[in-house]
């Protein structure tokens, strides 16, 4: 949810001779902060081009296969200056309101495979990272009003109740990284180079507020809720816990990488966020 794309508008042209060797002219289809991507000549694949050189086409390509996606990567490769990952071409959009029905159920079946299917193979979830980001997001955001979002996450912190076992998860389940076709019976979640060991309610709170809250406050939750492995307390307990940190992380983001769109995200962000939290179970402080 928190990444943007880079604005439209002329860019200088890239040259890329030893992959259009490989694949033909290279046509741009988007531009992202971290890399770019074309398609190929017969329109069958997907160039994937990173704007830096730390090694992402190889990490992606990996999450991938670790995801059951293997089909889905052809290459990675070092060429033209640049590192890219070479994928096959899925016919479909980025999701849009409209169509998160008709997707729930196959991110329900997609995301319940690969947090269950890796369950308690990463070892803990590692509550210092949580701890700190917390210090993080209360020294940017100390000026605005947000206590209640921050008791959210420390006080089940403090309880001890966010360290469970570690799934592998995607953590970047924005709308944008949703694909649907257009007749909606197939979804693909891409870009999965932020993909790692973590508490699987993380990735269902990322999928709410990065994708899910499209939607209308109550069909959001609830949408969210029939995402979740069960509806136990305690289940409910976390999720509430990384609802709110996921929406202070939005906040720090805006504040750290786009200041002038940050009020407008704490305007949409922070009451859908109070509207969920109203909604479930908390931990008594």
């Amino acid at each position: 949810m928190t990444r943007r794309s880079a604005p439209a508008g002329p860019q200088a042209p890239h040259r890329f001779p030893h992959l259009e060797t490989l694949y033909g002219t290279l046509t741009p289809m988007d531009s992202g902060m971290q890399s770019r991507v074309y398609r190929t000549a017969d329109g069958m694949k997907v160039v994937k081009v990173y704007r830096d050189h730390q090694g992402h086409h190889r990490v992606e390509a990996d999450n991938m296969r670790r995801a059951g996606l293997s089909e889905w990567v052809v290459d990675a490769l070092e060429a033209d200056g640049v590192e890219a990952l070479i994928l096959r071409h899925f016919p479909g959009h980025p999701l849009r309101p409209a169509d998160i029905p008709r997707a729930l159920p196959q991110l329900r079946a997609v995301l319940g495979h690969l947090h269950a299917g890796t369950l308690g193979q990463g070892g803990p979830v590692d509550v210092r990272r949580v701890q700190n980001r917390l210090r993080r997001f209360r020294s940017a955001l100390a000026a605005y009003a947000l206590g209640d979002l921050f008791e959210a996450v420390e006080v089940p912190l403090e309880r001890g109740l966010l360290g469970g076992p570690a799934a592998f998860c995607h953590l970047d389940l924005w709308h944008d990284n949703i694909l649907i076709t257009a007749s909606g019976t197939e979804v693909l979640v891409i870009d999965w180079t932020k993909a790692a060991w973590d508490d699987p309610l993380r990735d269902l709170a990322l999928l709410k507020t990065g994708t899910l809250d499209l939607l209308g406050a109550d069909e959001s939750l609830e949408a969210a809720l029939s995402v979740l492995p069960d509806r136990a307390p305690d289940t409910l307990r976390r999720f509430r816990a990384y609802l709110a940190l996921t929406t202070l992380h939005d906040l720090y983001w805006f504040l750290m990488n786009a200041p002038y769109e940050f009020e407008e995200g704490h305007e949409q962000k922070v009451p859908r966020a109070r509207h969920a939290l109203a909604r479930l179970p908390q931990v008594a402080p």
